[in-house]
């Protein structure tokens, strides 16, 4: 019986739900701990811990971790309160971005750095945008402006590219009136622009479309014009040897040449002077020149510019009696003493330059000779001493004649020698105006120097190029190829135009795309050995008698005091309006004439790279 009770007992035992193994039990405590520690990390707390050990929950495992010092964490914690203390003391809004910083800093007991620290995040912006305006403005205080002008380059130009993100207003097709229209519109100078309107001829007969527009801007005068001969630019290594064996062969070919060239040139000359033709140019092998009529610029005359020159050259310019300067040439004062007046004409030609360092040195020379014959000879006469030769001088003081001989060689080698330095160079550019400029034309008309006599151009006298008709011109087109280019993964349409580009032509190209296009950009290949052209827009000269510096072409009122026996520049500018209304009949639009005839030099620059921007401003480099 009691064998019975007990195996009920333990069957009822077994199925009593108020009795638990302690397996059970430890498991349950366990999954409580892992819950807990999950709740503590999901709410960014402190993990629990068990028994003197923190525990990091890593899978389905808890980790034990060595527990830190006490002392520190209750120091840390003691801390914190006191600055949360402080805070609310404050009557701070823990709610604000008042108390960011504040929480974040390191902790302070004073309350002069909890009132340091009440900054918000609207202040910090408002600090940020104030210094970005600062330095944006810095940056375009430094970045160059844009101008509502283009400036006149007077460099000669091979090829120019523009290119737009919008297509161009016109096509390489031309329709026949459109080409009739164009071509009639520049031989006649008539205005096809905007302003067309006003003129009933124009109005009445002519196409104004851009198409014809833009075919008037791309057409030029020009002499000689051989189809088997490209004269423009004169490079002779672009040409074979054979392409004119038939005119240095031939030498009743050459006169002809010749002759007719002369007639071109006389023609073009006359229309220049009369202020018919605003400017041309004589593009030869070695040299190029620029002869600009009266008002252009402001000049009260008509005057050239030639570059570039050797020693040799300026000195048959002498020899021709032709006065000129160098304006870009810098003012150098000889340290040796001149021997002789014969030294001084073997320098080969006579510049402004070259009379005050005369002028200053035989003053200087003077004075020190009459100061040595003072000191060594003690005697008053003066007179004497002045009528003296710097030979006879040095005869006196017991120098031998081949001494002298060979000190006036060596003088007079190295004037040769520094003269030498500048051939070539833009510093070799040379100017003449008035009667001088006459002088110039007559030179070039019978200079042999100015025909090749050997290589591919042999035999072919300079090339002429005018914007305006004369004797013997011939009407050449430029070449024009539109295309579309990509650039940084973006597409652009790119226009190229390649042949002689006057200056007159780009300002007027330039016109016709700002009506069209909103933004272009333009590049341009120069004529390098035209670029001194746009370089003399101010020239400096010293003043002997007083050792000042003297503006002639700038300020040209300053000039009036210099000495009259040496040549300078105009003395007084035209108005703009008058050299307007003078050039009236010269070919150029009226928009485009202002603009050459006014006489502010920062309007003259060489041009690399030209810009219009979206606020209709121009910007070049």
């Amino acid at each position: 019986m009691a064998q019975q009770t007990e195996a009920e007992f333990c069957m009822n035992s077994a199925i009593s739900p108020a009795w638990k193994r302690p397996d059970e039990v430890m498991k349950l405590h366990r999954l409580k701990q892992k819950k807990r520690a999950l709740q503590a990390r999901m709410n960014k707390t402190d993990l629990p811990q068990v028994d003197g050990e923190r525990y990091f929950n890593i899978g389905s495992e808890a980790i034990p971790q060595k527990r830190k010092n006490p002392f520190s964490c209750q120091q840390g914690k003691r801390v914190r309160n006191e600055d949360m203390q402080a805070i609310r003391s404050s009557n701070l809004d823990l709610s604000s971005d008042n108390t960011l910083f504040q929480l974040l800093s390191p902790s302070t007991k004073s309350q002069s750095n909890i009132e340091h620290l009440q900054t918000s995040f609207a202040s910090v912006l408002s600090q940020l945008s104030r210094n970005y305006n600062e330095v944006s403005n810095t940056v375009n205080e430094k970045s160059p402006k844009g101008e509502t002008y283009i400036p006149i380059d007077w460099s000669l130009k091979t090829k120019v590219r523009f290119m737009s993100p919008k297509p161009f207003a016109w096509s390489q097709k031309l329709r026949t009136c459109e080409e009739a229209s164009g071509i009639t519109g520049f031989v006649r100078c008539l205005d096809t622009g905007l302003d067309a309107s006003k003129d009933p001829y124009t109005s009445r007969s002519l196409d104004t479309s851009p198409n014809a527009r833009f075919h008037q801007c791309c057409l030029v005068w020009q002499h000689p014009a051989l189809p088997w001969l490209e004269l423009f630019p004169r490079s002779a290594t672009r040409l074979s040897s054979t392409t004119s064996s038939m005119i240095s062969s031939s030498q009743n070919l050459r006169d002809a040449l010749h002759r007719e060239w002369g007639e071109s040139f006389r023609s073009l000359f006359q229309l220049t002077r009369a202020q018919q033709c605003p400017y041309f140019y004589v593009c030869a092998n070695s040299f190029t020149c620029l002869f600009r009529a009266a008002g252009i610029l402001g000049f009260t005359d008509i005057h050239a510019l030639l570059t570039p020159t050797t020693r040799g050259f300026r000195h048959m310019l002498k020899e021709e009696d032709v006065v000129y300067m160098m304006p870009l040439r810098k003012s150098t004062q000889s340290s040796l003493m001149r021997l002789s007046s014969e030294s001084a004409s073997d320098t080969g030609y006579e510049t402004l330059d070259s009379v005050i360092d005369d002028q200053s040195q035989m003053h200087s020379s003077t004075s020190m000779s009459q100061h040595a014959d003072g000191l060594m000879e003690g005697d008053d006469d003066d007179d004497d001493d002045d009528d003296e030769s710097p030979d006879e001088w040095l005869e006196s003081r017991g120098v031998a004649a081949e001494e002298i001989r060979r000190i006036k060689s060596k003088q007079v080698k190295l004037e040769q020698d520094k003269e030498k330095e500048v051939d070539r160079t833009p510093e070799s550019l040379i100017y003449v105006e008035g009667v001088e400029a006459q002088a110039l034309f007559n030179f070039l008309m019978n200079c042999k120097s100015s025909t090749a006599t050997t290589g591919p151009l042999a035999g072919v006298p300079p090339t002429l190029l005018a914007p305006v008709a004369f004797h013997g011109a011939t009407l050449k087109s430029l070449k024009v190829r539109q295309s579309v280019v990509k650039v940084d993964m973006e597409n652009f349409h790119s226009m190229e135009l390649r042949g002689p580009i006057l200056p007159h032509a780009l300002q007027n190209l330039c016109s016709l795309l700002e009506e069209s296009l909103d933004e272009f950009s333009a590049t341009f290949a120069n004529l390098e050995s035209t670029r001194p052209f746009s370089l003399v827009t101010n020239v400096t000269v010293d003043n002997p008698e007083t050792n000042e510096s003297v503006d002639c072409m700038k300020s040209p009122e300053k000039s009036s005091s210099y000495s009259t026996s040496v040549q300078t520049p105009s003395k007084a500018f035209v108005p703009a309006v008058f050299g307007k209304e003078n050039l009236s009949d010269c070919g150029l639009q009226p928009s485009v004439l202002e603009r050459f005839c006014c006489s502010d030099t920062s309007r003259i620059c060489t041009l690399d790279s030209l810009r219009l921007n979206l606020d209709s401003t121009y910007s070049w480099s």
